[in-house]
């Protein structure tokens, strides 16, 4: 766009330049910014995945001032003797948002990051996924707005999965007064039961105790996954690298929430999680499969709650999934939208068909047989107990 000019950082150091302008970006938004823009996560999960991709971290500039940032990488899919090259989001896993601008200049900044992916998907051929788009992102917005201006490129929008979150109340009265009687119910009898047999404690990390208590998570959270025959989020010594620096990262910044709940002195049910700018990010979890018979990890989520709205925290996330244990809190959630966009030459529904096929195979390389399965009967159960919760999925995703 007129005005604007693009600036394309493909080197981590390069980033440190742009330090003063993010930060300044984020106090603009305020309250809209997502933990997962942040500078420290994305490079920290850049750093540990980056791998082959290519970083592609898009800014734009008015008048030399720094308007949007936008964290993209370059990526390769593979199936079989296909490939496929593709601009992500940084840390899609986890994101809820595409980029971060200035509120006034958000069309302008969202304006100039459509022409340049316009030439660029025109001259390399390739895609653009977002994934995991906040349907109430501005920044999707202006891509709406601004999408029929851009001639060469047909894009495509599905919903793909959903965020329940709580909206807090000023007290814990009023929240637990929203729960159904036998859910209320139930959460007495199960800490009442707890804390009859043994001394149950609630408690957060210290600087001293950080390694340990991430130690403990590591091993619940394993252990809990491989009884199914799935290899759990900390299988991979990078994904264990990567929560333990964020860790460290974002304790330094007070960004950090670990907590974790013993029983008898014993810890039986760990969770990472993050607190960001009014917001509570419920992360990875473990706990112990002896206890399930406690609902230990429903009474970990419920001191935990009753800590947000202490707080004056105004929502609690429980980042997306529609695992049936999060509507038993709430029945509100998100919708994340994925997009793809394609430059307009031949056959482009097709060409996004055949794409599509190619990414989807690309990631279930990752699970073995055995786990793909293990994988499908977890699905199934979940969706039996969301019918039996009277939960339908076309009213969370939308009719299909």
């Amino acid at each position: 766009m007129a005005g604007t000019h693009v600036r394309v950082v493909t080197d981590l150091d390069e980033i440190k330049s742009l330090a003063k302008a993010w930060d300044r970006l984020i106090r603009e938004c305020a309250n809209n910014c997502s933990v997962y823009l942040t500078p420290e996560w994305v490079t920290t999960w850049w750093k540990c995945f980056g791998g082959r991709n290519r970083l592609n971290i898009v800014v734009i500039e008015e008048e030399n001032r720094v308007i949007g940032i936008f964290p993209l990488m370059r990526i390769e899919y593979r199936a079989l003797f296909l490939r496929l090259r593709a601009f992500g989001v940084i840390g899609s896993e986890n994101s809820n948002h595409i980029g971060i601008t200035s509120p006034e200049k958000t069309d302008e900044a969202v304006g100039a990051l459509l022409s340049y992916l316009e030439a660029e998907l025109l001259e390399k051929r390739s895609l653009l996924r977002l994934s995991f788009v906040h349907e109430d992102s501005a920044i999707l917005a202006a891509l709406r707005r601004l999408r029929p201006q851009h001639l060469c490129l047909v894009t495509e929008e599905r919903v793909t999965t959903i965020a329940p979150f709580i909206a807090l109340p000023s007290s814990w009265e009023e929240y637990s007064g929203s729960l159904s009687q036998q859910r209320r119910w139930q959460l007495r009898r199960s800490l009442r039961a707890l804390q009859e047999a043994h001394t149950v404690e609630f408690c957060k990390y210290s600087d001293d105790s950080l390694d340990r208590v991430l130690d403990i998570l590591v091993d619940l959270h394993q252990r809990r996954w491989e009884a199914i025959g799935v290899r759990g989020t900390f299988s991979g010594p990078r994904r264990e690298a990567f929560y333990r620096e964020i860790a460290m990262r974002f304790s330094k910044k007070q960004w950090l929430h670990l907590s974790y709940l013993t029983v008898g002195g014993e810890t039986v049910s760990v969770l990472l999680s993050f607190v960001y700018n009014g917001r509570f990010y419920a992360g990875v979890s473990g706990r112990d499969l002896l206890y399930s018979g406690y609902r230990v990890g429903h009474i970990h989520y419920m001191f935990l709650i009753q800590e947000a709205i202490e707080k004056g925290l105004r929502e609690f996330d429980f980042m997306r999934g529609a695992e049936p244990y999060k509507f038993y809190w709430t029945k509100s959630a998100k919708k994340y939208i994925e997009i793809l966009a394609i430059n307009r030459s031949f056959c482009p529904s097709i060409r996004l068909s055949l794409m599509r096929c190619i990414m989807r195979f690309h990631q279930l390389r990752a699970y073995s047989i055995r786990e793909m399965y293990a994988l499908y009967r977890i699905k199934k159960k979940e969706a039996a107990e969301r019918r039996r919760m009277g939960i339908r999925k076309e009213d969370y995703l939308g009719a299909k």
